[in-house]
């Protein structure tokens, strides 16, 4: 019972973390391996249908990502974060575009952001600014209006770019090479807009001509860890998962029960040889060798082998030990009368 228990528990166990492994919603916004609305599953798997195109997943650091052609993709970036990217990071972005990538760069959408006092003095210009030519802006709200009413996803996003001058949503800049593709929302990748709202245009010219895609996860906090639980998601053993979690509650049933037949207990007129002292083996010795009806002869020869016992007793009552031991069946009362026979003062 307690197997079977330990079975169902584990099975349960295995199909909650498989169902939430499917749905994806453990993971970031806009991670490829998110399945729901919020997620861009639904771009990877589309694309790995398309002839000639062949789409990947990297979990290294921006230093670490191959410099090759290929679009590498940056989808669900903070935007308040990504504009003030020190000057370091944004060098990395080059190089992977001299390099001969197509760097597409996709900003989470955010509502409307509050209005800043006229008389506020202006911070320095960002790095992104000084080496792109490229000015962050929102949409306002006055300071005294609430905020917007925000669900778990923005469909439309308050961030605008000015690039010489003008307004616009979606900016490309050449890096020998390769390019650097700005986009102001990334919602037009998620896969609630690919199921209702999709622009195949807008998403074929951020990703250009490269065959090869890459989705870059590590800048949404997932990193490749190499545990065997990723080894078993990227070769597809969750067979063996469910072998192993066999053997253990077949390790479990087999250490909680026994396959032989239950033992009876020991009844008290049990003649077994058990673990008991001298005389009661000696007692259990000679219940099954000796019949009762020749037990009292026995003994009187084992007594007058011994010369009775290393003792002096008078032939008379020699004698009537003999009589009595022929004559009487039952052992316990001849013993008795045996033992009244040499405890007699007498020699009668």
């Amino acid at each position: 019972m307690m197997a079977v228990l330990a079975g169902a528990f584990l099975f349960g166990l295995w199909k909650l973390y498989e169902l939430r492994f499917t749905a994806g919603d453990i993971y970031p916004q806009y991670s490829s391996l998110r399945a729901d609305p919020l997620g861009t599953k639904a771009l990877y798997e589309s694309l790995q249908r398309v002839p000639d195109i062949v789409p990947t997943r990297s979990y290294v650091d921006l230093e670490n990502v191959p410099k090759r052609k290929a679009t590498i993709l940056f989808l669900g970036e903070n935007p308040f974060r990504f504009e003030v990217t020190p000057e370091d990071q944004l060098k990395e972005y080059e190089a992977l575009a001299r390099g001969g990538a197509r760097v597409v760069i996709a900003m989470r959408p955010v509502g409307r952001v509050r209005e800043e006092p006229a008389d506020k003095k202006p911070h320095d210009a960002p790095a992104i600014e000084k080496r792109w030519g490229v000015q962050f802006g929102y949409i306002t709200r006055p300071a005294q209006q609430a905020e917007d009413e925000t669900g778990d996803a923005l469909k439309l996003t308050a961030l605008y770019f000015r690039d010489g001058g003008k307004v616009v949503h979606r900016l490309e800049r050449p890096f020998g090479t390769g390019t650097i593709v700005l986009l102001a929302s990334c919602y037009p990748w998620s896969n609630e807009a690919l199921a209702g709202e999709r622009d195949t245009t807008a998403i074929a010219w951020a990703l250009g001509s490269n065959h090869r895609i890459i989705f870059d996860e590590h800048h949404l906090g997932l990193t490749e860890s190499g545990g065997i639980v990723t080894l078993a998601r990227k070769y597809h053993l969750e067979p063996f998962a469910v072998v192993l979690l066999t053997m253990l509650a077949l390790f479990i049933w087999k250490n909680s029960t026994s396959l032989l037949p239950p033992r009876l207990e020991s009844s008290a007129e049990d003649d077994s040889v058990a673990a008991k002292d001298v005389n009661s083996g000696l007692a259990n010795l000679l219940r099954r060798n000796v019949p009762t009806k020749v037990l009292m002869k026995t003994c009187l020869d084992e007594w007058e082998g011994s010369r009775h016992g290393a003792k002096f007793v008078s032939e008379v009552k020699i004698e009537r030990i003999r009589n009595l031991a022929r004559r009487e069946n039952d052992a316990v009362e001849t013993y008795r009368k045996v033992s009244r026979i040499l405890a007699e003062r007498s020699d009668r």
